[in-house]
């Protein structure tokens, strides 16, 4: 047979009613000890108010002769005070005059004289410690107490009394014994604070919590904080459905995307960009239809909202649309219980799908002990997942340490982790992002080259390679597409296939920029975009140069149907180069692609094991967008051809030309060998190229001196 609970009486405190295992139990006698100033007298006046507005009779029995103005003076100062149940609701007696004159007997007798009488719900006496300074004896008090509590509950009446109880009392005092309940309540110092503490010490039939919990009191009356009752993991049904940030391509690194209900810590050192990435991710999803709420410990509003304004961002706008709330906290006023349960109400009361918690190593600032730490991060992200939301939690670490959190608990606790870092570079200080973890997501590992700017965050893909990345598309073998060279198709089976990537090896000034162009102008003729990659020459110099030879390169150009895009060297960065230029390749649907001068790309900044990589990538990822793509590189040799290229690309090409110069008798002549095509037959000997107006030409007519080196 199924027991039955006992029957409650509701507090009307915010969670008190969870300590309590759901409220206080009606007709129990229930004491409430701590030293003065504690909090005892308010919080039993809320829950006399707060039953009174539900129609419960109350009797306040006061021992301290305090005046009736004095208490009505008091009790004003909160809101959950009603004038018109004073005296009414709640009938305030005092008993001090009685007392005094007439002692323990007398007093009980009124008190169950005013019981009998109104037949309250609720009866307090404020306090009883008083009848232990007149009772004549233990014996005598034994006996006062148990009568008043029997004829108390047989009033079925739920009483409460009052006193300035130590811990010592509960083992000596043995009116202890006779009680249902006892609540402690005290004052010390926690966190570099003062704070109040409850703790339900007993209470008959109940399962309630044994914890000491923090409190506050304040115009609106207690507040009992327990995080570790009112914030409990809640099950969600498994979607498929995830997050999408918004940053720009920070959502390649993150694959498919967050899943709901997920919290990530953002750690980094001072100005790796922690703030701009969150507040950007708020932003974002509010220009999504997606609600955010950022709390900020460090930064005020209107600071925020500057550097917003700063960033390009209309984030005033979101803020009046009720699409994005902004809480600050200043640091010194921070109180971790509270402040818990105030985040998770106004993440509720907003509707938020996307919460900052800025920092949350200044949230934590106070709490010395990692475990406890550990504690309520798992609180910050039990709210954030029972609100079906994701969390970014910025912290700050260490600076030269190793570590990914600030107390090196947290990364335990949320479901991703990602780590924001900067490095020195030459003169040059270049930030970092790297997903260092992401539950149940095929995320982009290793480090990503990271801006802030115009805009805002702006993350370059690495694309490393980890094992699990797709081979290259394969060749589409009957496509093939002019070269634009003249005397060059009939030897490589009549043009480079669709898709194929062709290294051009080539002597200073033999013409592989020229050969560049005419690939790309070949394209024009079949209405295929094209884009030209130079990291040496302007644009002005090539157009000057292909006019000179009355190419129609500035034509091309002019008409939109080819670009040329200008990178300085010295701003090359093998993190950003990838995607830069995939980004361009994709906006203006570019067919052909020639990337000049190849090897200018080693700096100090990249190596040549960085260049080979980026080479690698950018070949996929033409392959995978259906460019067909000539990469030009340079020879350090004029003549000889015991080495293709010296830096071991060609396995990356489908095609490779050697251009060289041959000596004829007269002076230099400069060929073409072709020393590999992919899936076709080739022409294996040398030819001399002729360059003159039109363009370059290969003369398969003549031969090469014999006497031409290598």
């Amino acid at each position: 047979m199924k027991k039955k609970d006992l029957p409650r009486l509701e507090t009307g405190i915010q969670n008190f009613d969870a300590l309590l295992g759901g409220g206080l139990p009606k007709r129990s006698v229930t004491v409430l000890s701590g030293p003065p100033g504690a909090g005892k007298t308010i919080l039993t006046q809320q829950l006399c108010f707060s039953n009174a507005q539900k129609g419960k009779r109350v009797l306040f029995f006061s021992t301290l002769s305090e005046p009736t103005a004095k208490t009505l003076l008091h009790l004003q100062q909160f809101d959950f005070f009603d004038p018109k149940l004073f005296g009414k609701g709640v009938e305030f007696v005092d008993l001090g005059d009685l007392l005094r004159e007439h002692g323990l007997t007398a007093a009980a007798d009124m008190i169950m004289k005013h019981v009998r009488q109104s037949k309250p719900d609720i009866v307090v006496i404020d306090s009883f410690k008083v009848f232990d300074d007149l009772a004549t004896s233990r014996e005598d008090h034994r006996k006062f107490g148990y009568e008043l509590a029997v004829n108390l509950m047989a009033w079925e009446t739920t009483a409460l009394l009052l006193g300035e109880y130590g811990v010592a009392d509960y083992e000596t005092n043995a009116f202890f014994s006779i009680v249902d309940g006892v609540i402690a309540l005290s004052q010390r110092e926690a966190l570099g604070e003062q704070q109040r503490f409850i703790r339900v010490v007993k209470m008959r039939g109940t399962n309630h919590s044994r914890e000491e919990h923090p409190f506050l009191i304040d115009v609106t009356g207690v507040h009992v904080f327990a995080p570790r009752l009112a914030i409990t993991r809640e099950a969600h049904d498994a979607t498929t459905s995830r997050c999408k940030t918004g940053v720009d391509k920070l959502d390649e690194l993150l694959g498919p995307g967050i899943p709901w209900g997920s919290s990530l810590l953002i750690g980094g050192v001072a100005g790796t960009g922690k703030t701009v990435l969150s507040l950007e991710f708020i932003y974002r999803g509010a220009q999504a239809g997606e609600k955010g709420i950022l709390f900020s410990f460090e930064e005020t509003e209107d600071r925020l909202r500057a550097a917003a304004r700063g960033l390009g961002w209309d984030l005033d706008r979101q803020i009046a649309r009720g699409m994005i709330e902004i809480v600050f906290i200043p640091q010194p006023d921070i109180t971790v219980e509270a402040h818990l349960l105030m985040i998770q109400e106004r993440i509720k009361k907003l509707g938020a799908k996307r919460v900052v918690i800025d920092s949350v190593s200044v949230f934590l600032h106070k709490i010395t002990d990692p475990q406890l730490s550990r504690e309520k991060v798992f609180h910050l992200c039990s709210i954030v997942h029972n609100a079906n939301a994701v969390g970014f939690f910025p912290t700050d670490i260490p600076y030269g340490s190793k570590q990914v959190s600030r107390f090196g608990v947290e990364e335990t606790v949320v479901d991703g982790v990602i780590i924001l870092s900067s490095t020195e570079e030459g003169l040059d200080r270049e930030r970092y992002i790297e997903v260092y973890k992401l539950r149940n997501t095929a995320h982009l590992k290793g480090r990503h080259n990271l801006e802030i700017g115009e805009g805002g965050i702006t993350v370059f893909p690495r694309y490393a390679y980890d094992g699990h990345e797709p081979p290259m598309p394969p060749l589409e073998l009957g496509k093939r597409l002019g070269s634009g060279v003249a005397g060059l198709d009939p030897l490589i089976s009549g043009g480079l296939l669709r898709r194929s990537a062709t290294l051009v090896s080539g002597s200073a000034g033999v013409g592989k920029t020229l050969m560049g162009l005419q690939f790309l102008l070949e394209g024009v003729n079949e209405r295929q975009a094209g884009l030209y990659v130079t990291l040496e020459e302007s644009a002005a110099q090539l157009i000057a140069s292909a006019k000179a030879l009355g190419l129609p390169l500035a034509k091309a150009v002019a008409d939109g149907k080819m670009e040329i895009m200008y990178i300085s060297r010295e701003y090359v960065r093998a993190g950003q180069f990838l995607t830069v230029l995939a980004d361009k390749l994709t906006a203006m649907k570019a067919q052909r692609v020639v990337l000049d001068a190849t090897t200018q790309m080693l700096t100090e900044r990249m190596t040549l094991e960085e260049l080979r990589h980026v080479l690698y990538k950018l070949v996929n990822r033409f392959k995978s967008l259906g460019i067909t793509s000539m990469l030009t590189l340079e020879a350090p040799s004029l003549l000889s051809k015991e080495h293709v290229t010296e830096v071991g690309l060609s396995p990356i090409a489908d095609n490779l030309f050697m251009l060289r110069y041959a000596t004829n008798g007269v002076g230099l002549a400069p060929t073409i060998t072709i020393v590999k095509t992919r899936g076709a037959r080739h022409d294996r000997h040398t030819h001399v190229l002729h360059i003159r107006r039109g363009g370059m030409r290969v003369e398969t007519s003549e031969a090469p001196n014999a006497r031409e080196l290598g």
